[in-house]
């Protein structure tokens, strides 16, 4: 089987050096078989490259030592740390009802962008010590500009054999939807990404993935978008947010399902802005592990001889040896958001990738970066939520000052709009809140002032 696989590999291009997360998939076929090992285009793509193009391999590799420099002279040029704002166009394209998820579901994960790229994430307190005075803050915030529904009867899929990327996607013509300006807005594309098929046998489920900037030092030559039409991140609509009633299949093969906490996005956008896998992306399609010699090209990233296999291992160390950088050895960074960690288990940036990426929000993506006139300042302190659980679907809101005549939602998990009003006072205030009791369970708070935007769960018991 992997022989004429590597046969069909030969047509891909070096677009999928951007790929994410390739689950494996059980079918009735491989009953017997044991659970493929979790893959990516990127590993696919180093596949090819060193076994039909030695020459390109060797320049690959050269990329790492380039982009080192880049990232480098890039960080210590990127000194101005105000608030960067993305405007980003959601694309909602569906089939199936449960495809078109609501506004709760999506502004949810806005929230997660936002809360993971300005390092507001509730869990930073998880990341262990020893990579505490690494750890970054981007200061990159998301706005939406737009939401753009799209009801069609089109399948969304790569094509082994041409190397489509699922351009018909971003086509409304061909059934998806056509970007936005894709140099001056994220669009991010949402669908059902239908399996990887090899002569008609499901081989993998595709989580998300993203182009990164063109032409990279850290990146293969021209493994961005093939046109611009198609620059953005496509995230399959069962990652969105966390909030989302769609289950995703744990690609383990042990049965039960992905925990989803919306950061499939925060890593495909990391990839959007120019970073890599934390392992290098070493080793091959058959061997996914490297010989810890891989580079990412961010210095205080650690060396890694394979992704995590979405769990939250802190004790792994896959290379035993001195890290440059740190002049020690150093466990794996299984808090990283550019691993394959469990999404509870990312956390965080190091403050290399942050270099990085704002480097290339000052470089190639320069355009993406809104213009204001004073820089945005999140609100402090936030409001609060007490007490919780809430019985009877009674709680209440503390709101600070800076809250105030703020507009609040409250949905249910299911996305059901349960209550919605404007609040109105300027000073701190408890303001009383009533949800009929028989909407129980997980509900989601927003309150919304301007461009920011605080999330809180509740759970409502009768």
């Amino acid at each position: 089987m992997f022989s004429g696989l590597c046969s069909f590999f030969r047509f891909v291009s070096a677009f999928l050096a951007s790929l994410l997360w390739v689950a494996p998939f059980s079918t009735s076929i491989a009953q017997h078989i044991q659970p493929m090992p979790v893959l990516c285009g990127q590993d696919i793509f180093r596949h090819l490259v060193r076994e039909h193009h030695p020459d390109l391999h060797k320049a690959f590799d050269a990329t790492f030592e380039d982009c080192r420099a880049d990232a480098l002279r890039k960080g210590n040029a990127v000194q101005e740390r105000t608030v960067l704002t993305i405007p980003v166009v959601l694309h909602v394209v569906w089939k199936n009802p449960a495809e078109n998820l609501h506004d709760s579901i999506l502004f949810d994960q806005i929230a997660v962008l936002n809360e993971d790229y300005l390092r507001l994430n509730a869990d930073t307190g998880n990341l262990r010590t020893v990579f505490q005075p690494v750890a970054g803050n981007p200061q990159i915030r998301f706005e939406v500009d737009e939401i753009r529904r799209v009801q069609t009867t089109a399948n969304f899929q790569f094509n082994l054999l041409t190397g489509d990327l699922m351009a018909n996607l971003k086509n409304s013509a061909q059934g998806g939807s056509t970007a936005k300006a894709p140099s001056r807005y994220l669009n991010l594309w949402i669908c059902r990404i239908q399996p990887i098929n090899i002569l008609g046998i499901p081989f993998g489920q595709i989580l998300g993935f993203a182009f990164p900037p063109n032409n990279l030092p850290n990146w293969p030559a021209n493994s961005g978008a093939p046109a611009p039409g198609q620059d953005g991140v496509v995230l399959d609509f069962r990652t969105v947010g966390r909030n989302n009633p769609n289950p995703m299949p744990n690609p383990s093969g042990t049965g039960g399902n992905l925990l989803i906490r919306g950061r499939t996005a925060t890593h495909e956008v990391g990839h959007y802005l120019g970073l890599r896998h934390i392992w290098g992306d070493g080793g091959g399609l058959l061997s996914p592990t490297n010989d810890c010699n891989q580079s990412d090209g961010i210095d205080d990233t650690p060396f890694a001889n394979a992704q995590s296999p979405f769990d939250c291992n802190k004790s792994r160390n896959s290379c035993v040896k001195v890290e440059p950088y740190y002049g020690t050895d150093m466990p794996d960074l299984v808090e990283n958001y550019m691993d394959y960690s469990r999404e509870d288990c990312m956390n965080m940036f190091t403050k290399g990738q942050v270099n990085h990426m704002r480097a290339v929000l000052q470089g190639p993506r320069k355009d993406l970066v809104q213009a204001s006139n004073a820089p945005w300042v999140a609100l402090q302190p936030n409001p609060s939520l007490y007490p919780n659980p809430a019985s009877g679907g009674v709680f209440w809101l503390s709101i600070p000052p800076a809250w105030g005549s703020s507009y609040l939602s409250v949905f249910a998990a299911d996305g059901r709009l349960v209550l919605e009003r404007r609040l109105e006072q300027v000073g701190q205030e408890d303001v009383r809140l009533v949800v009929e009791p028989t909407s129980s369970g997980w509900h989601f708070v927003y309150l919304r002032k301007g461009a920011n935007l605080w999330v809180e769960r509740v759970f409502i018991q009768p």
